[in-house]
């Protein structure tokens, strides 16, 4: 893959220092704790305030750059991080990928946000920040990838809560000459623009460079004078705006992301595309084909659908973006119409019936129906997203279809504290980072001292309470408190105290007020002197969302009371900042979404790394993870008959489970199971370490998705036509389904021993025998009350009279006089990425 140009770094720095715009501008520095110790030591005041080595170095005095330019010590240190950075960033991919073989193996990953780090704010939350942990990976890995983004003047807002509890949204003004971004730049040395069309004009977008180690993001803006003034806010806000404002950031970002790979030369052999957002860079890739190529709109939609990988993250339907038709209609029919596609048959692409019959476009559905392979973010939001989408392919029981599931993970090195790698560097020796892979590896950590990891647990939670501290007096101040207020802040917290960690979005089915449903009990939880215990939450409710609001003013309401004040504690303004001081610093990690509406929950995977413990409903991740010895649950494994008897029975559960096992074993008694709070917590480490982490994440998407859209990509540069053939075999497929049908069915049971022996013969039009799969699908009840499945092949024994095939079951199989049984012929074909991404399948009904 051949460089990106970009403007120079306008910082003025002593030749001798030049070395560290480079470092700046790289943000592999986010995970090296060398190069951010480098930067303290310039100006700790204002690394501590911002912690943005852009800014930093933008900000410095001369006299201080100067006195470092000739501190000899200071220069080997910057040396020495630069040679580390350099030494690491050229490793052999761990994937096997040679340095020869980048170009076939690019994958552009396009996404509305990511999360790298609080000095780049264009993120929101958990989307952004597994995007940012994910190129973070992709770069460790040695895999060839592009991110596509916006670049967000404004970014996400900043949260303030005021005086009576009332979230306040504050939108901010970034300065991208502050930010670790370079302008890209033409041959000519001008910025490099893309064009998109939107109805009655043109809106021109630049782009913005981000290096994040060997990874590359590319962030669209709108923001320049070639645009009118209400064009220029496009970029502004993630997240902002109407349904209007939101189709045009998706329109620059998905056919604007696409006409920038091209801008720049590149080819990319995987689009992953990240959420729907980005879904219609998936019609700019087929209009390309059959503009540039005059490939037909079917064959098109196949060499594209091919080498198509898509990732849904939310079971919850308001999280899933649709836009009305007419909206829809009024952007792109002049777009399809410039290249000779009817724009209904874009919009059948997407229609979706709402739960009252009313039509809209998903872009959901459309990333579902044209991606050769996709996925939900763990293996139970995965089983989740089949039922959710199993109306897509209506034929093909839900659990058969083709949405796979990828769990996903953290990128370690951003998430674990300094002073808890430093512990391990002693641990476990200094290569720890690169066994991250290595579960063997990762049972050594019983070895490590007792007293030294309680030690490193204790100057976390200090330093969290600082920051918190810190945060509520400049909160308070804002609201006008009283000297002797701002004074007792000091007060708030107890170090010695059980802290419960509690942050995420405030959307409701989060539930983050299951903890106050007995608020009498709670009290006696907190106050009680000889083992107390406080709770610390932070999170943001969209600017539309006024349930979420609610819940922060009731929790603000709460958390005033006399008997919780200074005990439970709301922070504003929930950023990675404070996300990883959190993380970092808690002892425990309460999670209790409404089962099954977590569809991963990645926050409560960057605690157990810091030496804290989950407590959390079996939802997202939690279930793959939880062992009774890592950890603890709250509620059963299992869905419930409503709403209320769920939160009943679960905050049951967790009052329960906190009285009686995890207070007192955090307060020096011994579980059940024998184990101390230290055991508990080495374990949560170990098992989750070498497991949910984002390196083992994308080699999972690189061995189990990229590698066949990669594949797919091949073939198509060796033989364009190969997305014909794709496209005429499925259409045979689908003209030849309506008239299959069995014209003979033999079923008879053995009166000597009970076995089942079934022959059939079968019309399948123009299908050779080859095409089909006739299989014996037997439904039984299970002694939980469940279902059993069992499916038995009938072998092909030969044709039959006319044009018919003949199917046989050879091998003997026990009759239940309780199961059900019916028939099924599915298709089958070498092109098809996933048995039954067609949706077909023929079933009958079998009585004996």
């Amino acid at each position: 893959m051949h460089a990106i140009r970009t403007e120079l770094s306008s910082m003025d720095l002593p030749a001798p220092l030049g070395t560290l715009s480079e470092i700046a501008y790289n943000l592999y520095w986010t995970w090296m704790p060398t190069a951010q110790s480098l930067f303290r030591e310039i100006d700790a005041k204002h690394w501590q305030a911002y912690q943005n080595p852009v800014r930093l170095l933008q900000e410095t005095d001369r006299e201080r750059l100067s006195a470092l330019a000739t501190d000899d010590a200071f220069l080997a240190r910057v040396k020495s991080v630069r040679k580390n950075m350099l030494d690491e960033l050229s490793r052999p991919s761990k994937l096997g990928i040679a340095e020869s073989a980048t170009t076939e193996n690019l994958v552009a990953y396009l996404c509305a946000e990511f999360g790298l780090h609080e000095s780049l704010p264009i993120y929101s939350g958990g989307l952004g920040v597994l995007a940012g942990d994910h190129t973070k990976s992709a770069s460790d890995l040695g895999l060839p990838f592009i991110g596509i983004g916006l670049m967000y003047r404004n970014g996400y807002f900043r949260q303030e809560i005021d005086a009576d509890g009332n979230q306040q949204t504050v939108f901010l003004t970034h300065d991208f000459a502050k930010l670790p971004i370079l302008r890209v730049i033409n041959e000519n040395g001008e910025p490099l623009c893309i064009t998109v069309e939107l109805p009655g004009r043109d809106v021109t977008a630049q782009a913005w460079h981000v290096a994040v180690g060997r990874s590359v993001i590319l962030l669209l803006d709108t923001d320049i004078d070639e645009n009118n003034e209400a064009d220029r806010k496009i970029t502004a806000q993630l997240y902002g705006g109407d349904r209007e404002m939101r189709i045009m950031q998706e329109i620059v970002l998905g056919i604007g992301g696409v006409r920038l790979m091209r801008a720049l030369g590149l080819q990319p052999a995987a689009w992953h595309l990240n959420e729907g957002h980005v879904a219609f860079s998936l019609l700019e890739r087929i209009r390309e084909l059959m503009q540039n190529e005059k490939y037909a709109f079917e064959d098109a939609m196949e060499a594209v659908r091919s080498t198509t990988v898509f990732t849904t993250h939310t079971p919850v339907p308001a999280g899933n973006e649709a836009f009305s038709i007419p909206l829809l209609d009024r952007y792109f029919r002049h777009y399809c119409k410039g290249f000779g596609l009817n724009v209904a048959d874009f919009i059948r692409l997407g229609l979706q019936l709402g739960s009252h019959g009313e039509k809209f476009f998903s872009m959901t559905v459309l990333a579902l129906r044209l991606s050769c392979v996709s996925n939900g973010v763990s293996a139970l939001h995965g089983i989740v997203s089949q039922k959710m989408w199993a109306h897509l392919w209506p034929e093909v029981p839900h659990n058969e279809n083709p949405i796979t599931s990828i769990t996903n993970g953290v990128h370690t090195r951003s998430w674990m504290a300094p002073q808890m790698a430093d512990f391990l560097d002693k641990s476990l020796g200094t290569h720890w980072h690169h066994e991250l892979e290595n579960r063997d590896f990762w049972q050594n950590f019983d070895q490590s001292k007792p007293d030294e990891f309680r030690n490193v647990q204790k100057a976390l939670k200090d330093d969290l309470f600082t920051l918190v501290r810190e945060r509520l007096r400049a909160q308070y101040q804002r609201h006008g408190a009283s000297v002797e207020t701002l004074q007792s802040i000091d007060n708030w917290l107890n170090h010695d105290a059980l802290t419960i960690g509690f942050a995420r979005r405030f959307a409701t089915y989060k539930r983050a007020l299951l903890i106050f449903k007995d608020m009498e009990r709670l009290q006696k939880i907190v106050n009680n002197p000889g083992q107390p215990v406080q709770l610390l939450f932070a999170g943001k409710a969209h600017p539309a969302d006024k349930f979420g609001q609610a819940l922060i003013k009731e929790l603000w309401r709460i958390s005033q009371m006399p008997e919780f004040l200074g005990k439970i504690v709301i922070l504003e303004n929930y950023d990675m900042r404070l996300g990883r001081a959190l993380v970092q610093g808690v002892d425990l990690w309460l999670n209790n979404p409404r089962r099954p509406q977590e569809a991963s929950g990645t926050s409560g995977q960057k605690v157990p790394i810091n030496g804290g413990i989950n407590f959390s409903v079996l939802d997202g991740w939690w279930p793959e993870a939880y062992n009774g010895e890592n950890g603890w649950k709250i509620g059963r494994e299992e869905d419930y008959p409503s709403d209320e008897v769920q939160d009943d029975e679960d905050a049951f559960s967790l009052y329960d489970t906190l009285e009686n096992r995890i207070i007192p074993l955090y307060y020096g008694q011994h579980d059940i199971t024998g184990k101390s709070w230290e055991d508990f917590a080495k374990a949560s480490l170990k098992t989750t370490v070498p497991v949910f982490n984002t390196e083992v994440m994308v080699r999972n998407y690189y061995n189990k998705l990229y590698r066949i859209a990669i594949s797919h990509a091949q073939e198509l540069a060796k033989a364009p036509q190969t997305a014909t053939a794709l496209a005429a075999s499925k259409e045979t497929f689908r003209d030849n389904w309506p008239l299959l049908h069995f014209t003979s069915v033999q079923a008879h049971i053995a009166p000597e021993n009970g076995e089942t022996a079934i022959q059939v013969e079968l019309y399948i039009g123009e299908l050779s025998a080859g095409n089909v799969v006739v299989e014996l699908y037997c439904e039984s009840k299970n002694a939980e009350g469940g279902t059993d499945v069992q499916i038995f092949a009938l072998e092909h024994v030969g044709d039959g009279e006319a044009i018919l095939q003949r199917f046989a079951l050879k091998q003997s199989i026990p009759h239940q006089a309780e199961a059900s049984y019916k028939l099924r012929v599915r298709p089958h074909s070498e092109v098809l990425t996933h048995p039954n991404e067609l949706g077909l399948m023929y079933w009958h009904d079998l009585s004996f």
